[in-house]
């Protein structure tokens, strides 16, 4: 892979990652995402009723009728400020955090909404809990300021480098959301003729999937849409960091489409043909859930691909050590292959698609043609 591209990637995915975001507070990522779009003429850009933002490649690709819909969701886990005196701030947690993790003292950033960068620090000096997860806490502001309305993201860095490890406050999912800026950055200075992809940004899925739950409910997406979520999930000792992008064949609510899934593998396959260096992962991740979810239940096709996350949620010790706070993380390596599985996909025409789609099908009848010859060879009698 050539290292000026990914170096160009990995630009793109810091501005990203550089912008704070909290549940129904996404304004600073959702910002970027819209002025990253506006500045590609052969990008479209629209946003719904929701608030979610749908950017597409080729522009006059906006009439699709069947596109490819790959989504990502631009919020992370955060406190919203519910209450300041100037000194002492009262915070609600939206998102879901231990509260094994969680303990006084621990930084916090203060973020006016809206507003690019932070406005103050402070440290949280008790919190509640309830049914075992973070709920309510009061901090006392260290420097700077606490606005109304704002919200509150742990004091960790934005992004930083350590070996092959991404280290940010917030991979889940902007991580993702940057991934598919760097596709649709590819696609325009490719402009490689077929390739087409619809991105849906969308907010509040820490909440319960709320921005793609009413896109998938409003008919954001024409019904024929392939749909599938890039989600950072929690890395398993079965689905591990650095093995590769994720092909998520369902997650802990259901499994995915079959066709969609089959695609996706042999899409893999196609591009491993050609790179033995690209690396992925077919599993179920029944660690959580995910956004393709609801649209499979709204009557979409859809399947999901993962990048394995460390520090889910930002809990550091969730596989053993110290419970804190700390920086989640993706692997440089599975962060590339993602971005080039989905130019893959996006570059593959109508002809390859029905390949890659109909393989497991045409495969199962082949035996079924085999299947019948032997019966017919080897009856079973058993009248006597």
């Amino acid at each position: 892979m050539n290292e000026r591209i990914v170096q160009r990637w990995l630009g793109i995915a810091a501005e990203l990652l550089d912008c704070p975001a909290a549940p129904l507070m996404e304004e600073s990522t959702a910002r970027h995402v819209w002025e990253f779009a506006g500045r590609r003429r052969s990008l479209f850009r629209r946003q719904d009723a929701s608030g979610n933002i749908l950017v597409g490649y080729p522009a006059s690709g906006v009439r699709c009728r069947a596109p490819l819909v790959v989504m990502a969701h631009l919020d992370h886990p955060a406190f919203h400020v519910v209450g300041t005196d100037g000194r002492r701030v009262r915070l609600r947690f939206r998102g879901g955090v231990g509260e094994g993790h969680v303990h006084r003292g621990l930084g916090v950033r203060f973020h006016a909404r809206g507003e690019p960068g932070l406005c103050g620090r402070g440290a949280l000096t008790r919190f509640t809990a309830q049914n075992g997860r973070l709920f309510e806490a009061e901090a006392v502001v260290r420097s700077g300021r606490a606005e109304m309305p704002g919200f509150a993201t742990w004091d960790l860095p934005t992004f930083r480098r350590r070996g092959k490890l991404l280290e940010a406050c917030a991979c889940d999912d902007v991580m993702g959301c940057a991934a598919l800026l760097c596709v649709l950055d590819e696609l325009h200075r490719t402009r490689t003729p077929g390739a087409a992809l619809w991105a849906l940004f969308t907010r509040a899925e820490e909440l319960g999937f709320f921005g793609a739950l009413l896109a998938a409910r409003a008919g954001v997406l024409p019904r024929r849409s392939r749909v599938i979520s890039l989600e950072c999930s929690r890395a398993l000792p079965h689905a591990p960091q650095g093995g590769g992008v994720i092909l998520r064949i369902g997650d802990a609510a259901s499994v995915f489409d079959p066709g969609l899934c089959a695609a996706l593998r042999h899409a893999a396959e196609d591009l491993r043909r050609g790179d033995r260096d690209f690396r992925c992962q077919r599993r179920l991740m029944d660690g959580g859930t995910c956004e393709a979810l609801p649209f499979n239940l709204a009557g979409y096709r859809a399947a999901g691909l993962a990048l394995p996350l460390g520090n889910y949620h930002n809990q550091a010790g969730l596989d053993g050590g110290r419970k804190t706070m700390g920086a989640e993380s993706v692997h440089r390596d599975d962060l590339v292959g993602a971005i080039r599985l989905v130019l893959h996909l996006a570059r593959a025409d109508r002809r390859r698609w029905k390949e890659w789609e109909r393989a497991t099908g045409k495969r199962l009848a082949k035996l079924t043609r085999q299947a019948e010859r032997e019966f017919a060879a080897h009856p079973l009698a058993l009248d006597s």
